[in-house]
């Protein structure tokens, strides 16, 4: 008798998944050596997406109280009970579902959900995992358990070099052995968000460099991405779309020293610009030059037309550029349609549906489906975008269940068979992001 064959779905779960996407791994400075400090139910609660909407909500009083870094354990029970009304306005978000349905994981609950009941129980639960295991190890914990062997993350240069050199030799080993750390590109923009530039000041120090010139920077620029290379990076990420528009022009170097001389922090906001799209011309060559793909956040902003990936075109028209890899990340939606055209159109970009998925359960099953429709599948990335251990075990979970969907329903309309089924969700998981990166087939 033939062997019963193994279930779409249950083959899908068992695909070790290269994490393209993530911020987990303490954000971009890294979490404290000492990371056994604890963590409460409330923080997890609003780590993550749920404090990022929570200012979109009519009463301004269900905004967590800022700086929730400063939070502690033992004012737990306030703090729950200041965000309880938060979530009620959110229990029926996507993002919502992928925390709860981690919490439940890592901290086994039976009740529906957390409410202002079961809430204490929880929380000496998540209490006594974080001390216990620390912050890392309970990342790495949840990564296992979701089949996760490796995890792009988002950092700036310090993290590769201060962080990880302050780590036990046996945990640094660890956390290089998962994490494919990307380098922020903004704050060697002079852009982006404070973080920005106090990394950029870091990253001087650590060079011993204080730039005169233009081509000083220049110089400076080339050193900070050898030195992560040096120390484990495999791509920079940009960020820009979040402060302004994506589009860039061509500025000459002339006009961009002339600019730098001013100082970055005088210039019109006009005159900034143009040296920012002359740094970043460099910038992205630098990338090219050193075989590092380019993480570009598109779509998400306000106004998403900063974001919209159609300014991307000219990076891969450019013969400066050619050969650099590009992703373009969160699907680009709303202007989705554009990055699909992109990536179907040009070799080395990239659709990646990070993100997607858990900001609308519904819209990821869509945008999946449409990429399968017209998108080799050879160029399709996925990722998690997650901040905490709890979310990210909740998204890479909904993501298996989401591609698992989809590629049934195609399955089930004739459009594939099951060994095509099987080959493409081996791609999105694995097999494409192995070739973006440049992987051995053992990484």
């Amino acid at each position: 008798m033939k062997p019963r064959e193994e279930s779409l779905d249950a083959f899908i779960d068992t695909l070790p998944f290269i994490d393209t996407h993530s911020h987990a791994a303490g954000y971009e400075w890294g979490t404290p050596v000492d990371d056994r400090q604890g963590r409460s139910l409330p923080q997890i609660l609003v780590h993550d997406y749920l404090a990022y909407v929570s200012s979109s909500c009519v009463d301004f009083s269900l905004t967590p109280p800022p700086p929730r870094s400063t939070w502690s354990p033992e004012d737990a029970p306030e703090q729950f009970r200041h965000i309880l009304p938060l979530l009620e306005t959110c229990r029926g978000l996507t993002l919502y579902q992928v925390l709860r349905d981690g919490i439940r994981e890592l901290y086994p609950f039976e009740d529906e959900d957390i409410t202002a009941e079961n809430w204490e129980g929880i929380h000496r639960a998540i209490l006594a995992a974080y001390q216990t295991h620390g912050e890392r190890a309970l990342h790495r914990l949840a990564c296992r358990k979701a089949g996760i062997i490796r995890q792009t993350h988002m950092c700036f240069l310090p993290y590769v070099v201060d962080h990880w050199d302050a780590l036990p030799e046996a945990e640094r080993q660890a956390q290089r052995d998962l994490l494919m750390p990307s380098l922020i590109l903004d704050g060697f923009l002079f852009s982006g968000f404070a973080a920005n530039r106090a990394a950029r000041e870091r990253s001087l120090d650590l060079l011993g460099l204080r730039p005169a010139t233009h081509a000083d920077h220049l110089d400076f620029c080339r050193r900070a991405l050898d030195l992560f290379i040096e120390r484990g990076g495999v791509s920079a990420k940009l960020l820009a779309g979040y402060v302004r528009p994506l589009e860039m022009d061509e500025v000459s170097d002339r006009d961009a020293g002339a600019f730098y001389s001013t100082g970055p922090e005088k210039l019109h906001p006009s005159d900034l610009r143009r040296l920012q799209d002359n740094l970043l011309a460099h910038l992205l060559e630098m990338c090219r030059t050193r075989n590092l793909p380019l993480i570009v956040h598109a779509g998400y902003s306000v106004p998403t037309a900063w974001a919209d990936p159609e300014h991307l075109h000219p990076l891969f028209c450019s013969q400066r550029l050619k050969g650099l890899k590009v992703d373009i990340c969160h699907t680009g939606w709303p202007n989705h349609g554009a990055a699909m055209i992109m990536a179907r159109t040009y070799r080395t970009c990239y659709f990646n549906l990070c993100g997607t998925s858990s900001f609308s359960g519904d819209l990821g099953l869509r945008l999946l489906s449409e990429a399968l429709d017209m998108i080799p599948m050879n160029k399709i990335l996925l990722g998690t975008d997650c901040g905490t251990p709890e979310s990210l075990l909740g998204t890479a979970r909904l993501i298996r269940r989401q591609l698992a969907h989809v590629l049934s329903a195609k399955l089930a309309a004739g459009q594939v068979g099951p060994v095509a089924a099987r080959n493409i969700a081996r791609a999105l998981l694995h097999d494409n992001a192995a070739e973006f990166y440049g992987l051995r087939p053992s990484s």
